[in-house]
Order: C-alpha cells, then structure tokens, then sequence
C-alpha cells in the first residue's frame, strides 16, 4: 500500500468525513421505511459507506475518522431537520446530488489508489439502487397539498386584487380576504375529503386535512400585507410578490422532489395567478367607478 503526500491524507481524511455522514443518513432513512426491500438497500447501501470509510481510514493512520467523529454532525443534524420537515424522498434527492460531487472529486484523484476504482463502482451501483426506491416511493400526500396551494393562490390572490380598487381599504380588504379564505379552505378540505372517500383511498381524512392547511397557510401569508400596510396598492403589490415566492419555493421543491422541469412549471403556475389577479384587478377598476 502505496504512502500518501499530507496533502493527500487532507484530502483522504475529507472523503472519510463524507463516509462517515453518508453512513449515518442512510441509516437514518432506512429506519423511517415500511417497505422492508427498501429499508435493506438502504441499510446496505450504508455498510457499503462504512466500507469505504475503512479504505480511506486506512491510508489515515493515527488521524483515522471514525463513524461518531464529531464533525458531520451539523450536517448530519442538516439532513436530518430536512427529512423530517420536507421528507424522505425530498432528502434522499438534495443527497444524491451531493453524492454526484462526491464522485467527481474521486474521479479526480483515481489515479492515486487502486481502492478508488472499486469505490465508484459501488456509487454507481448506489446511484442504481436509490433510483429504483425514488421511483418507487411517492410524495405522500403532494397532491393534496398541490390542490389547496394552486387554489388559494389563484382564488385568494385574485380576490384580493379585486377588493383593493373597488374597497380601496386595506384592512377592510384583509378581513374580507381571511373570511373568503377560511370558507374555501373549508370547502376545498369538504371536497377532497368526498373525493377521496368515493374512489376508496385510504387516508380521505389526511387528504383533506393537507388540502385544508395548505389552504389556510397560503391565505395568512396572502393577507398579511393587508394588515400591515395601510396603503391598499402597496399591500396589493406585496401580496403579488409573497405569490410569486410561494410559487417559486413549491416549484423549487417538486422540481427537486420529482425530478420535473423547475422554471417551465414556475412560469405555467406563476401566469395564470397573475393573469387572474390582472382580470380580478379590472373588474374591482370597474366597480370601483360605478
């Protein structure tokens, strides 16, 4: 076994770090599967990490990284608020495309060991093996939340540019916007709760829930400039912008999620609420001069 420059042990001790953090993510992720063919990839996936922490590891010596070694921990801890708040598959996508730099940095150094070689194959084959689970796995609920998201921001943020010209009062307007907002939150949840009751799905409750919540969200950040600007154009303009945020930021998330086009999907979405908005915006103009 060939000895190593300290600039390359620098470089060894770093691939042992990323190791070490990806052995403990995937454990991680596989405790939270109910498929149990997923759960053992994934958990073979991780002792294949460990594996390759043993190579780097012993190139290291004394300044060996070991699997509690402290410093992934903040990134670990990253991770893991990100599983738990945006989900499995969402993490498992930002990783993979951490693991796609990883590779390259090793394909950089391919020359300097043998063991490299063998290392990418298993990444490769990880690659492989995490595309069939992605593929498999659905974004639990998206749909639901999909159909109050769209909703509100169209229905909500059109209104909303409706009341400013032809009640020309912020909080007049705010307040017409939250009980117009609570009513068709509970009527989109009404709604998804019989449709998904009548095709036999399992969870109508839970479906109806995230519709309704999604809702009520996307209503509280629309109104909220109403609230706090009392120039009622000024707090329209704000509330156009918090639209487009919400739109980009769903956008951003699915695009990574699902793997679908980000800006194609972000214009679509982005035009027909502010196509709305405009129409709703002429017809308060209009009744605003009757």
């Amino acid at each position: 076994m060939q000895m190593l420059s300290e600039k390359q042990k620098r470089t060894y001790r770093e691939f042992a770090r990323e190791e070490s953090l990806a052995y403990h993510l995937y454990m991680r992720i596989a405790k939270r599967q109910k498929k149990p063919e997923n759960r053992v990839i994934l958990e073979g996936i991780a002792l294949q990490e460990k594996k390759h922490l043993d190579i780097f590891n012993s190139y290291l010596g004394k300044k060996a990284v070991t699997l509690d070694y402290k410093r992934p921990s903040f990134r670990l801890m990253f991770y893991t608020m990100v599983m738990y708040t945006l989900g499995v598959i969402f993490t498992l996508r930002v990783f993979e495309r951490f693991e796609a730099h990883s590779r390259q940095s090793y394909r950089d150094v391919i020359e300097e060991i043998d063991e490299l070689k063998d290392i990418l194959k298993d990444e490769k084959s990880h690659e492989e093996a995490l595309h069939n689970i992605l593929n498999d796995e659905k974004l639990l609920f998206a749909s639901s939340v999909v159909l109050g998201m769209n909703d509100a921001l169209v229905k909500i943020s059109g209104a909303l540019a409706g009341f400013t010209l032809a009640i020309n009062d912020s909080l007049k307007v705010g307040t017409l916007g939250l009980i117009t907002g609570i009513s068709a939150a509970l009527s989109m949840a009404a709604s998804e709760y019989l449709s998904r009751s009548q095709d036999d799905h399992d969870t109508p409750l839970i479906n109806a829930l995230y519709t309704g919540v999604a809702y009520v969200i996307v209503v509280s950040l629309l109104i909220l400039p109403y609230f706090l600007i009392s120039v009622p154009l000024i707090s329209m303009g704000v509330m156009i912008g918090i639209v487009i945020l919400i739109i980009f930021a769903f956008n951003y998330y699915i695009s990574i999620a699902k793997k679908q086009p980000l800006f194609k999907n972000f214009i679509t979405m982005a035009s027909i609420a502010l196509v709305v908005a405009t129409i709703s915006f002429l017809i308060g103009l209009f009744v605003d001069s009757l």
